[in-house]
């Protein structure tokens, strides 16, 4: 691994991050607009995921488009119903043991 070096912020590097932080929030709020006409599902994410990552610059828009994608494939798909694609219990939901199985006590409160 090579060696990174760590040094004082300097103010170009805190506005830098301040505005690719900016491009988030506002991509953020674009692609809660667009989901909210097209869904987000499967399809639904992709086109909010396209719209929300076209607004950055290339390199931030392309990480807010992979982001997007890689939570439709780790949340959205379960709640397509695919969270359990005959692989065990991988994806699927889960009741506190692991195995998916087991029926949790309940909790009354005083």
């Amino acid at each position: 691994m090579a060696a990174v070096e760590i040094g004082a912020p300097s103010v170009r590097g805190v506005q830098n991050n301040l505005m690719s932080y900016g491009a988030g929030v506002v991509s953020g709020l674009a692609y809660n607009l667009v989901s909210g006409f097209t869904g987000s599902g499967l399809i639904g994410g992709a086109i909010s995921a396209a719209v929300a990552g076209s607004i950055a610059a290339p390199p931030l828009g392309q990480m807010i488009a992979v982001n997007a994608g890689f939570r439709t494939g780790s949340v959205g798909m379960r709640g397509l119903g695919l969270g359990n694609l005959g692989l065990g219990n991988i994806g699927g939901a889960r009741n506190g043991n692991g195995n998916g199985n087991a029926k949790q006590p309940a909790i009354n409160l005083i």
